[in-house]
């Protein structure tokens, strides 16, 4: 019995732990870290997934995990973090982010019922979040993109015909409407067109930290492979709108590029970015 004892001791206590960050206090929600859980689970490592204790912004996370505090974070496509991180481009969302719907004001659901194509959309103000990825790329199509603070004032200027639309991830759109209209009926998601761009979230890792990189690679694959990573994006909670939602296949489809992707990005299979059945 003792020695039994001793044996499982010592294999617990050879678990690396990895740490999460907390990002606004919902990173034991966040789909980030579910599907680190998955992957380091499918890995053929011995790893212990942690939420870090303390609550900090995407900023202050990326900070910690230079700094070795942290583990791993996960954001949005963003090229210039190449500089501090390793990334890991393959995407843990399976590109959805880069399907975009709008909320609109309902007065002006009629001039959207008409949008067939991207110079008709260019018609439209869209508004996003300081400094959000996405106000390159929608520039680059030639919008024009208004910006706020948060995303709560973002759904307030558009019930107030501030801009026209405000452009979400399919996974997101409808959980930020119900979140934040305070009451307001003439906001609604719009029904007829999705914006489509190369887009994803990703992990990154501290530079030189490729044991780390490599499990999470080799679980993601594993997962995506049976179908595991598939199973938990539609039955999260904060992507499941993307499946049961978002009507994403018999949508009008515009599609516009993104600027400055990587040759990490351009690697990525065609089996990992997601199509509507």
């Amino acid at each position: 019995m003792l020695a039994a004892a001793f044996i499982f001791s010592a294999y617990t206590a050879s678990a690396e732990d990895v740490l999460y960050p907390n990002i606004d206090g919902i990173g034991g929600e966040s789909i980030g870290f579910s599907v680190l859980k998955l992957a380091l689970s499918k890995s053929g490592g011995d790893y212990n997934v942690k939420l870090s204790n303390a609550d900090v912004n995407q900023e202050r996370a990326r900070a910690l995990v230079e700094e070795g505090r942290l583990s791993v974070f996960d954001t949005g496509f963003q090229p210039t973090l190449e500089d501090r991180f390793d990334p890991i481009y393959l995407p843990i969302d399976r590109g959805i982010l880069g399907w975009r719907l709008f909320i609109i004001h309902k007065e002006n659901a009629g001039k959207f019922a008409s949008v067939e194509g991207l110079k008709d959309l260019q018609k439209y103000s869209a508004g996003q979040g300081n400094g959000w990825g996405d106000i390159a790329i929608l520039e680059n199509a030639g919008l024009t993109v208004k910006t706020a603070s948060k995303i709560p004032y973002l759904i307030k200027m558009v019930g107030g015909n501030r801009f026209d639309m405000f452009p979400l991830g399919a996974n997101e759109v409808f959980t930020f409407l119900d979140k934040y209209r305070d009451g307001d009926a003439n906001l609604m998601v719009e029904e007829k067109v999705t914006l489509v761009y190369p887009y994803g979230r990703f992990y990154f890792v501290k530079k030189g930290n490729e044991k780390l990189a490599s499990a999470i690679r080799t679980g993601m694959e594993k997962a995506l492979d049976d179908g595991s990573l598939q199973a938990l994006l539609k039955d999260h909670k904060f992507f499941a709108d993307a499946f049961n939602r978002a009507n994403l296949s018999d949508r009008v489809r515009i599609d516009i590029d993104t600027p400055g992707l990587t040759d990490g990005f351009k690697s990525i299979e065609d089996k990992w970015w997601y199509r509507p059945e």
